[in-house]
């Protein structure tokens, strides 16, 4: 929420960079946590030879995190957390250096990235007991520096200058309002922690969150393996030339284990997701230090636990693949922009803007428009835009149905104060309005079809979108109020009137007319609607027409249907 400017200024400027090869941004920004996500690994072998441990063990322990499934996932897309994890890591790297000699750089470059990560992802300022711990034999040093560490302290917070900066140069994607002082302090110090934690004082309800936590670990890396790495950390404590390391390190893993099972509130959310990825951290290190342990008892044992951990890390490496492809090479958010895509212009000069909510379907509909040349003509706005104010300077506002999934017709009521008209601007695509948006003027009374319950369809048409699917446009007329509230059936047969099921190719059916939100026991006397449906034409069939009524049910007596309409069906050239 505190929308990571770091994160996002770094970020830009590396796709940008990469944009001048011909690199395309979606490419880029997954490339930019892989680069952070590598970076991460390569920290931690330095971080566990800064306290003593051999390389082959090092990496072999950095090899176990970066097979974790959070971390390769997240190393993977456009997600803030392999940049976290690299500062983390940099941040105990410094903490390290400065303990063993007290040296002015190590303790100016432990404040930088410190800070950095703090600013950027608060629950960082966790790692302080271990920085506490690591810096302890040189602490008095800080005095003498006090100066310089405030000084470079009160950079971090600079980098939120960048949000402002970002609004002001116009910029597409802005979460919340970062343009005001409200909305800048908003973001600053907004952590979200009134919303992701919930305290219990139930034993059942803890004993429940701390089980969950565990089932997420075990989903990262096998449970024999987090066991040793917990075990290992633990025993450190007791190793006399590593005993405050141990103790550092352990804080670590504890304390954000202890935060994940805080954040618990009944299903995995991204927070607690977050906050396992230092216990994975610090495991890649205990597993590391236990083979240096072994190969000390042992040159042969050692070698034998390293061959067997990699084997072991290879294979869950295998597994977790198909998992981590999965969402990586999702392509879900297509189906959306291919909806959206299907707007025409209207006839009109209005501005035809389009709301979803931020996330997922508005970052996939504005990268289409940018990068890809879709969606053109189209105003593209997120939950967060007024949608009195886009009605007021008169655009045509429109929401996909998925939009409707997450605010319902009642909530654009409320929010607004009044009852709206609703009717389609393609299939799947909604437009609201304060008054009726089609006018009788618009639409030609070409086809007249009384339905015989108050409702005529005043113009039916149908377009060929592809070799199996066609788009069917309905043109509602009530000719009185309608005191029912009707279903919708448009079918597909292979014979007018079909004699069976079996002359039923394909079917495009709702509860009410405007993708089941717009019931007829609302229409005014008059009012003329517009109703879109896909059908789609299955494989070796002959479609004869397109059957059009409408129906609702009875007690007692079962579905009541009205007239129906055929509309034969135009074969393809």
């Amino acid at each position: 929420h505190s929308s990571y400017p770091l994160y996002s200024a770094v970020g830009s400027l590396f796709v940008t960079v990469l944009s001048w090869f011909g690199i395309a941004p979606a490419t880029s920004t997954s490339l930019f946590s892989a680069l952070f996500g590598a970076l991460t690994i390569g920290l931690i072998v330095l971080l566990a030879l800064e306290i003593g441990i051999t390389g082959p063990s090092a990496a072999v322990g950095a090899l176990a995190v970066a097979v974790s499934t959070s971390v390769w996932v997240d190393a993977s897309l456009a997600e803030v957390h392999t940049v976290t994890l690299a500062f983390s890591v940099t941040t105990l790297l410094f903490a390290v250096r400065f303990g063993k000699g007290g040296a002015r750089r190590d303790l100016l470059l432990l404040t930088l990235f410190f800070t950095q990560a703090v600013a950027h992802q608060r629950s960082v300022i966790l790692l302080a007991p271990a920085v506490l711990i690591l810096i302890w034999p040189h602490w008095r040093a800080i005095f003498r520096h006090v100066r310089a560490v405030l000084l470079i302290t009160l950079l971090a917070p600079l980098t939120y200058l960048y949000l402002p900066l970002r609004a002001w140069m116009g910029a597409d994607w802005i979460f919340g309002d970062p343009a005001s002082w409200d909305g800048f302090w908003t973001l600053f110090f907004d952590n979200r922690a009134d919303r992701i934690f919930e305290v219990q004082s139930s034993l059942y309800v803890w004993v429940e969150r701390a089980l969950r936590t565990w089932h997420l670990l075990t989903g990262d890396l096998a449970w024999p393996l987090l066991l040793l790495g917990f075990g290992a950390l633990l025993g450190m404590m007791f190793d006399k030339d590593k005993k405050r390391y141990g103790a550092a390190l352990t804080s670590v893993w504890l304390v954000n284990l202890l935060l994940a099972v805080l954040l618990w509130r009944g299903q995995v959310e991204d927070a607690q997701l977050a906050a396992t990825l230092p216990v994975l951290m610090m495991i890649g290190i205990g597993l590391a230090y236990l083979l240096d342990r072994l190969r000390g008892w042992s040159v042969w044992l050692g070698l034998a636990a390293t061959v067997l951990l990699i084997l072991i890390l290879g294979g869950w490496a295998w597994q977790a693949r198909d998992f981590t492809l999965s969402i990586t090479r999702d392509r879900s958010v297509e189906s959306i922009i291919k909806i959206v895509d299907r707007v025409e212009p209207f006839d009109d000069e209005r501005i035809t803007t389009v709301t979803t909510p931020w996330g997922r379907d508005f970052w996939g509909l504005t990268y289409a428009q940018a990068y890809r040349g879709q969606l053109q003509g189209l105003n593209l706005v997120d939950h967060n835009a007024n949608p009195r104010e886009i009605m007021a300077r008169g655009d045509h506002l429109l929401a996909p149905l998925a939009t409707f999934y997450i605010y319902p017709l009642p909530w654009w009521e409320e929010f607004l104060g009044q009852s709206l008209y609703l009717s389609t601007a393609a299939p799947g695509v909604v437009e609201m309005s304060l008054a009726p948006p089609v006018a009788a003027a618009e639409i030609p009374l070409d086809t007249d079809f009384d339905l015989g319950n108050s409702i005529r369809i005043r113009s039916l048409r149908q377009e060929q979108l592809s070799e199996d699917q066609i788009q069917v446009t309905i043109y509602w007329q009530a000719t009185d109020v309608v005191d029912q509230d009707y279903s919708v059936a448009v079918h597909l047969v292979a014979q007018d009137p079909p004699l069976g099921a079996a002359d039923l190719l394909d079917q495009a059916d709702n509860s009410h007319p405007v993708e089941g939100f717009y019931p007829t026991g609302r229409w005014q006397r008059g009012e003329i609607i517009r109703d879109d449906y896909l059908i789609t034409i299955p494989e070796n069939s002959q479609a004869e027409a397109i059957r059009v009524g409408m129906y609702r049910f009875e007690e007692g007596e079962g579905f009541v249907n009205s007239e129906w309409l055929s509309l034969p069906v135009e074969k393809s050239p």
